[in-house]
């Protein structure tokens, strides 16, 4: 769905279309991998760097976050039925 959507805008009609889409998917596919390997290594610094309370700590903020973010939510859905 990904590809469908956004790739037509930079596939020509004038050039043939599966070495247009093949690179196009290559160089996402690429970045892609990229991105997740830096956005799982930059999660793997920050574990190995937080123990003890500080640890504790985040985890708290995180589930307070979740906690507000469904109760936001809530009342969202309740104002507008």
């Amino acid at each position: 769905m990904f590809f469908a959507a956004l790739f037509p805008q930079f596939i020509s009609d004038t050039g043939p279309f599966w070495p247009q889409f093949l690179i196009l998917s290559a160089t996402y596919l690429i970045l892609d991998g990229l991105f997740l390997t830096a956005y799982g290594l930059g999660a793997q610094w920050i574990v190995a760097r937080f123990k003890g309370a500080a640890k504790r700590n985040i985890e708290r903020l995180g589930g307070s976050a979740m906690i507000l973010a469904a109760v936001l939510l809530s009342f969202k859905t309740l104002s507008s039925r």
